[in-house]
């Protein structure tokens, strides 16, 4: 990693700190407007794709919505402290996930294709264009938060509450499953293509075969978790 990337992400993880504990210190209030990437950008006194990736990051950890043309708000309702749940006394593991995401999410995929504005495609944009600087900054932990935002957002602009509501309960269940695959260098890029795929899909306004493609993705991550398990001995 060169010199510079290092203190791009040393930049953003300080811009995100202090962004989170103004929330947490009720600075913002839940459902204010924050300023102006412009604003935070003289607040901070760094540059605007460091403010940018900062409130990607408070996104994918729920503390921040943006809404495309508006701009940041502070999430209605922040999340809590992690919480008993459905999957937790039932004992779940990672193909109990997967089964259930390979049902669930080509359904949402193909509702956001048919309902989703401009405007929250080119929000989908912005993370893949966030996920891909991660990876090649090797920042997994960026790479992990924005691969459940990607998969949330969809979710989201499908417009189902039911869906939502399970997708939080699995994203809640899923994070060491997906932070194990990441974690391995030699699967962590292959949600890159995918993703992109998906998003291409969208800009076609294809619903048929974002479904598809979406499905494919999910399959790729079950081979991988395979192949992760047999490399461990498990």
């Amino acid at each position: 990693m060169k010199s510079q990337e290092i203190q791009r992400v040393s930049i953003t993880d300080s811009v995100v700190k202090k962004l989170r504990e103004s929330i947490q210190a009720g600075e913002y209030k839940q459902g204010e407007k924050l300023p102006t990437e412009v604003q935070l950008c003289e607040n901070f006194g760094v540059s605007r794709t460091c403010v940018r990736e900062a409130l990607r990051v408070l996104q994918a950890l729920r503390m921040v919505e943006i809404l495309p043309g508006r701009g940041a708000f502070v999430a209605k309702k922040l999340p809590m402290e992690e919480e008993s749940s459905w999957y937790a006394e039932t004992d779940a593991q990672f193909y109990d996930f997967i089964e259930v995401r390979m049902a669930i999410e080509p359904l949402a995929t193909r509702l956001a294709i048919e309902r989703a504005t401009d405007e929250q495609i080119e929000g989908l944009d912005e993370i893949l264009k966030s996920f891909v600087e991660a990876s090649d900054n090797k920042d997994l932990t960026k790479m992990i938060m924005l691969d459940e935002l990607f998969h949330s957002e969809i979710i989201k602009i499908a417009g189902n509450k039911l869906l939502v509501n399970i997708n939080r309960e699995l994203s809640r269940g899923n994070k060491k499953y997906r932070s194990e695959s990441f974690l391995d260098n030699t699967v962590y890029r292959n949600a890159i293509v995918p993703h992109s795929r998906i998003l291409e899909c969208f800009h076609k306004r294809d619903p048929e075969a974002g479904a598809q493609e979406m499905f494919h993705h999910l399959n790729i991550t079950k081979n991988d978790m395979d192949y992760l398990q047999r490399k461990r001995g498990r």
